[in-house]
């Protein structure tokens, strides 16, 4: 999936269909930091796992959630994505 996901359907589908043919066991996130103001949350962590096409995967994470009325209402994701294209997909910078 490219570009944003918006709104619980899209999320869940993520979750339920798209997370699964990526990462196929040994999924592991290991927070580093957290901080939060009580309307904003911020998680640095490292995701690791094995990948569907038997590579490992490490790549290191910082999200953002923003809350309102006590609920998530949104979550920014930075990561380096040209590192995870290489750990999925091969070295493709020759191409």
């Amino acid at each position: 999936m490219t570009g944003p996901m918006v709104g619980r359907a899209a999320i869940v589908r993520f979750f339920a269909e798209d997370f699964p043919h990526l990462f196929a066991r040994d999924l592991d996130v290991a927070v580093h930091h957290l901080h939060s103001d009580g309307e904003r949350g911020v998680v640095e962590a490292t995701v690791t796992a094995t990948l569907t096409n038997g590579n490992h995967y490490a790549n290191d994470f910082c999200f953002v959630f923003e809350l309102q009325g006590g609920l998530i209402h949104r979550v920014r994701e930075y990561t380096d994505t040209a590192r995870g294209h290489r750990m999925v997909f091969g070295d493709v910078s020759q191409q």
